[in-house]
Order: C-alpha cells, then sequence, then structure tokens
C-alpha cells in the first residue's frame, strides 16, 4: 500500500479545519445555553452530533497537520458525519422557521457544498 502524497495545500486545508472544528464547538456550546423554540433538539443534537463530528474533525486536522496517513480516513468520517447532520437538521429548520429561509438556505447550500467538495478532495488519496 503506498503512503498519501501531503500537499502544501493539504496543511492549509487543515489548518483551516482546525480553526472551524474548533468554532464549531465554541458555537455548539453557544446554541446549547441560547432559549429559543428549538432548544431541546439543539441540545439534543449538539451533544449527539455536533460536539463529537467536531471532535473528530478536531483529531483528523491535528493528523493531517503532523501528516498522517490516517487523517484522510478521519477528515473523511468527521465530514460525512457533519453531512449527515446537516441536511435533515436544515430541511427540516428551513421548512418550519418561514423567518430564516432566506438566510438558512443560503448557510445550508453552501455548507453541503462544501461538505461534498471536500469529501471529494480528501477521498482522492485513497
Amino acid at each position: 500500500m503506498s503512503r498519501p502524497i501531503f500537499t502544501p495545500r493539504d496543511r492549509w486545508l487543515a489548518v483551516v479545519g482546525l480553526v472551524a472544528n474548533l468554532l464549531g464547538l465554541i458555537a455548539a456550546s453557544v446554541v446549547i445555553g441560547m432559549p429559543d423554540q428549538w432548544q431541546t433538539a439543539n441540545l439534543v443534537l449538539a451533544i449527539s452530533a455536533w460536539i463529537p463530528t467536531a471532535i473528530v474533525g478536531i483529531i483528523s486536522c491535528i493528523a493531517l497537520i503532523s501528516r498522517r496517513g490516517w487523517g484522510m480516513v478521519l477528515a473523511l468520517v468527521a465530514l460525512s458525519l457533519q453531512l449527515l447532520v446537516l441536511v435533515p437538521y436544515g430541511i427540516v429548520r428551513l421548512s418550519l422557521l418561514a423567518s430564516e429561509r432566506s438566510e438558512g438556505l443560503v448557510a445550508v447550500i453552501c455548507l453541503v457544498v462544501a461538505d461534498v467538495l471536500l469529501i471529494v478532495y480528501w477521498s482522492r488519496a485513497l
């Protein structure tokens, strides 16, 4: 089995991913404490999906920065988990909250496209 080839772009993407995952942990903690009509759903999703996905993402980014090959596999797992949670939650939230449709739709579409592109990018070496 050949070792994955790392490029300078890989390290840059890993650093950006590390920052994004750390910001995701902070955002999850803010959303948990925010009182709104979705507080219970946000709490359940944060504990069961957002926080574990961010932790797996942080570990994969640290592995990618250290040029470990298994970091690519872990990055694919984290991105797939994020996609698995984002799509259904985004659809339900957008369909039930009419006031946030335009901003929320743009955010969900951008995140889904970014996730799919990153999954394709990190899959290239496997």
